[in-house]
């Protein structure tokens, strides 16, 4: 039951994309990978491939156990916030203060997501682009691109990772993964935590103004949009779920 509940989300979900038009053509589909039985999270695989987020490698494989470097998480989540648009050449020139990416392949990527706050240098104007991304570290990108401000949130600092993993467990990024956050994201399962992110309620803060007579300062409150996802409002889709409880060959009369 659970496999048909999941096949049928997919299929109403790929309808959706294929019917309203939000998607370019990919370069590759889920089927074209030479070694998709090897993938766990196919779902997540197999929607990011269609919007245009995630590609394969030049074999024609999707090396679902390879490590997602920095550059690459970056990538992902530039063409996300860009609505599955490619934006790589558009931001190559802007200037982000960091030295060492400057031949990266990924460089308007970097760029992009450096000035919104959603990435962070490792310090000293250096982003190791070619480092392998931790659990932790996507998902505190992913966070900030739900709408989570990382000086209110506590992101950086001393106890930046106690408080990405709360929040990124509140907003169930690490549902149906089994990680250490600590530890490199393999392929596989960074495509199935950025799905969990395009299906996740985006946030903003409201301000409220408070003065002693002297000072003006602001208290925010968060504010938690369930109803609104990053898939809805970037890409224009909604995800139906739906259980099968009949075909022409049984009739489903349990639980």
């Amino acid at each position: 039951m659970r496999n048909l509940k999941r096949a049928l989300s997919l299929a109403l979900a790929a309808v959706m994309l294929i019917g309203m038009m939000v998607v370019g053509a990919s370069a590759v589909s889920y089927n074209d990978f030479t070694d998709r039985d090897e993938i766990v999270n196919k779902d997540a695989v197999s929607m990011l491939t269609t919007l245009g987020v995630i590609d394969g490698k030049t074999d024609g494989s999707f090396d679902p156990e390879g490590t997602v470097r920095r550059d690459e998480m970056a990538k992902m989540i530039s063409v996300i916030m860009n609505q599955g648009v490619d934006n790589n050449a558009l931001y190559s020139g802007v200037d982000s203060k960091l030295t060492d990416i400057g031949d990266n392949w990924a460089k308007g990527h970097i760029n992009y997501c450096y000035t919104l706050g959603i990435i962070a240098g490792r310090g000293n104007g250096k982003f190791d682009p070619s480092a392998t991304v931790t659990a932790l570290e996507a998902a505190k990108m992913l966070l900030v691109a739900l709408g989570f401000k990382s000086e209110i949130e506590g992101f950086t600092g001393a106890n930046w990772a106690v408080n990405v993993n709360v929040r990124a467990n509140q907003k169930g990024l690490f549902d149906e993964l089994s990680i250490n956050p600590s530890e490199g994201l393999t392929r596989d399962n960074a495509a199935q935590m950025v799905w969990n992110a395009l299906d996740a309620g985006v946030v903003s803060y409201d301000y409220t103004l408070i003065t002693d007579g002297s000072s003006i300062t602001s208290s925010p409150t968060l504010i938690d949009n369930e109803s609104k996802t990053l898939l809805t409002d970037k890409f224009k889709v909604s995800k139906l779920e739906g259980v099968i409880v009949a075909n022409e060959n049984a009739t489903s009369t349990g639980t």
